[in-house]
């Protein structure tokens, strides 16, 4: 009898943990649309020294998406599948960033939302992931093709150059930002637009005293509609456009930095 009594807790324990999990939907997916979605796409990709793996699915519910924690700097790519095929594609990306220096997590798992319309990307302003992640994600969905010498690394390493020599990791560094911004570059030239990216791109050749390039992409920057940009990128624009021979009008952006800052 008793034996009876606790193979039956055990099935009782077993398949109530069972549909729990199955049946919970994880927190950070609460802000992710629902409405008029058919279905999602999922995309898993898990980073390693040597290779990877990819797992796609496709699921009705967002509590069916599998409950495993990819670890840090994996991706888990979240598309939803809409009913009007001409409704805002939207994606949700999922990553838990890592300490390059202790490998251990340095923030808990974030979702980042990224929409596309009319040919117009929206990022947003301080994106809660590595941006090599957010590159790689973005040669996905717009489809860029990586040479093989350009192909990004897996983003473990922060994206920012050191002006230190010494700096052991300043190659690798450099390496990762160039495959960054190759990708934004693309994505751009595909004709997308995106403040976020002419951005990055712009004062990424701007420091590096490329100034042709630098003005091409702060022109850009500046021709979005509505776009509420920093006194800093009135100055960088102007000096980028005297630096190229264009004086007049480098000066009156010069001019207008001035009078903002005032």
């Amino acid at each position: 009898m008793k034996e009876r009594l606790i193979i039956v807790l055990i099935v009782i324990f077993y398949f109530s943990h069972l549909f729990c999990g199955y049946g919970q939907m994880r927190k950070v997916y609460t802000n992710i649309e629902s409405k008029n979605v058919l279905y999602y796409k999922v995309e898993e990709i898990v980073n390693m020294a040597f290779g990877g793996s990819t797992t796609r699915y496709t699921v009705s519910d967002l509590s069916l998406i599998s409950k495993v924690d990819l670890g840090p700097d994996n991706i888990r790519i979240i598309s939803p599948v809409y009913k009007e095929e001409n409704y805002r594609k939207k994606y949700y990306i999922e990553t838990k960033n890592s300490d390059a220096a202790t490998g251990k997590d340095r923030e808990p798992t974030k979702l980042l939302e990224i929409a596309i319309e009319s040919g117009k990307i929206e990022i947003p302003e301080n994106p809660s992931i590595e941006q090599s992640s957010l590159a790689f994600v973005l040669s996905k969905i717009v489809k860029v093709e990586i040479p093989p010498a350009e192909k990004i690394l897996p983003p473990v390493v922060q994206n920012t150059v050191s002006s230190v020599p010494a700096e052991p990791q300043k190659e690798k560094r450099d390496f990762i930002l160039v495959n960054v911004v190759y990708v934004y570059e693309r994505v751009l030239e595909k004709g997308y637009q995106s403040a976020f990216m002419f951005r990055e791109v712009a004062n990424y050749y701007y420091f590096k005293g490329q100034m042709e390039k630098a003005a091409k992409w702060y022109e850009a920057l500046f021709a979005m509609p509505n776009e509420k940009l920093e006194p800093i990128y009135y100055f960088r624009f102007g000096d980028a456009l005297k630096k190229t021979g264009k004086t007049q009008k480098g000066n009156e952006l010069v001019e207008k930095f001035n009078q903002l800052v005032e």
